[in-house]
């Protein structure tokens, strides 16, 4: 087995080597590959390509200087590049570079509006900042304000000490502040060996296989949003996921349940306290039926998988310091490293108000990373207080909870609110104000929070 020395050595090699191959291509005139450089001393061969490679990538413009680069180009990278702009950012002094190969975008409407069957969602009409009422930001205002995108660009080694990062084409990036906004990346059905399909061949699917049967397994964010928008489609819809209730991390067992009443009442079946275990298939490799482990098979036309995502923080391990399966920050984002921020799915930062470290996995903590006021507010610990009409058939519900511990309201969860209410909510969990009564907070409901 190589020692990771070696794999260290061999891995410089064979970079060294292809940037000598971009540098020589570009500039049209072939050294220090050919056979008579080949026969010279290693040591000489080293202090010659060290010297042509420090040379001909600066003179090439394969080595690049930003004061700010933001790696990743998602959500959060939209957005703190429409902050750097409200605060005077200086044309050039801004890079993103981003695997996509297209300007940010909302990626949840990935899960909503993009398998609609009318009016379904598209770039360039999702890119950010639509996704919270805010100016559409097309590649054109990035080059406006003198941002530059560069797009298709995967970074695949990182030196923080040296503030320097290298793409996989063999490009040199130089910053004074790191951004790293890198998210996360959904498990996949390749993690198990099973063969998967992106967005735009679900959509054909559907397409495909009108009024078949589709089962979702998760009840998360993606499991419930992928589940209605199949059922829009005129799918026989099943959702599996082994815990209690859907969302469980946030919802309460009451919350959960008018959810559920939701979603059996448009007719899509909830099995709970089981997994996939395995898939069947016909002939050609479509999938037929989906296993459970407690022996039942479903039958299938399609299935999507929403079973979580892991933050991409593999390219800085070792460089900075980590919690809770997150880049640790403090409360302005920066990290271990001085001059090096991180954001988004990646960041665990301490919430003051509840004095512990915590990692928001949502998009508007994407968006604002360091914002409270989400649809979600506050915590969800101690007594809980439900208020609001929780009848799934009501023409337009809302209900709403609040949690009290120590006698005081520490968090709220609001639903089907006006923007004026969720700003009412938002207020209390962040003043936490003092509860004497539970059974007067229930009768007042949502009027508490509009008159602190």
């Amino acid at each position: 087995m190589q020692t990771e020395e070696v794999k260290n050595w061999l891995e410089d090699v064979q970079r060294i080597k292809s940037e000598t191959e971009v540098i020589e291509q570009k500039a049209g005139e072939k050294k220090f590959l050919s056979r008579a450089f080949l026969g010279k001393h290693v040591e000489e061969k080293v202090v010659e390509l060290k010297a042509f490679l420090k040379k001909g990538k600066t003179f090439l413009g394969l080595v690049k200087y930003f004061k700010y680069i933001i790696v990743g180009g998602g959500v959060a990278a939209g957005y703190a590049a429409r902050e750097f702009d409200r605060q005077g950012l200086k044309p050039g002094e801004l890079a993103i570079i981003s695997k996509e190969a297209v300007a940010p975008f909302e990626r949840p409407a990935l899960s909503k509006g993009y398998l609609n069957p009318k009016g379904a969602a598209r770039l360039p009409e999702f890119h950010v900042c639509v996704g919270s009422g805010g100016e559409r930001l097309l590649p054109g205002w990035y080059k406006e304000k003198g941002i530059q995108l560069i797009l298709s660009t995967e970074i695949v080694k990182v030196n923080l000490g040296s503030k320097t990062l290298i793409s996989a084409k063999g490009e040199t990036f130089k910053y004074q502040t790191l951004i790293i906004a890198t998210g996360s990346t959904v498990i996949r059905l390749t993690d198990f060996k099973v063969e998967g399909a992106d967005a735009d061949e679900l959509v054909e699917s559907i397409k495909t296989k009108k009024n078949g049967k589709a089962v979702i397994i998760g009840g998360g964010y993606i499991g419930l949003e992928v589940g209605a928008a199949m059922k829009i489609n005129n799918f026989d819809v099943s959702m599996v996921y082994p815990e209690p209730w859907c969302m469980p991390r946030l919802f309460t067992p009451t919350i959960a349940a008018f959810y559920e009443s939701y979603y059996a009442n448009k007719g899509i079946k909830i099995i709970k306290g089981t997994v996939a275990v395995g898939f069947n298939a016909n002939a050609n490799g479509e999938v037929k039926g989906v296993k459970l482990k407690d022996g039942r098979v479903l039958e299938a036309d399609i299935v999507v998988v929403g079973v979580g995502a892991r933050p991409l923080t593999t390219l800085f391990k070792g460089q900075v310091d980590e919690e809770k399966g997150g880049i640790k920050t403090d409360g302005f984002f920066r990290t271990s490293m001085p001059g090096v921020y991180a954001v988004g799915d990646l960041a665990t930062f301490p919430m003051k108000l509840y004095d512990e470290m915590r990692k928001v996995e949502h998009v508007d903590h994407a968006r604002k990373s360091a914002e409270q006021a989400v649809k979600f507010y506050g915590d969800n610990v101690g007594d809980t207080v439900f208020f609001g009409d929780s009848n799934p058939s009501s023409p337009k519900p809302e209900l709403g909870t609040f949690w009290i511990k120590d006698g005081k309201v520490v968090g709220a969860f609001l639903e089907g609110g006006t923007p004026e209410e969720n700003k009412a909510i938002a207020k209390v969990s962040r003043l936490q104000p003092p509860v004497e009564n539970l059974d007067q907070l229930k009768k007042e409901g949502l009027s508490f929070a509009s008159k602190i």
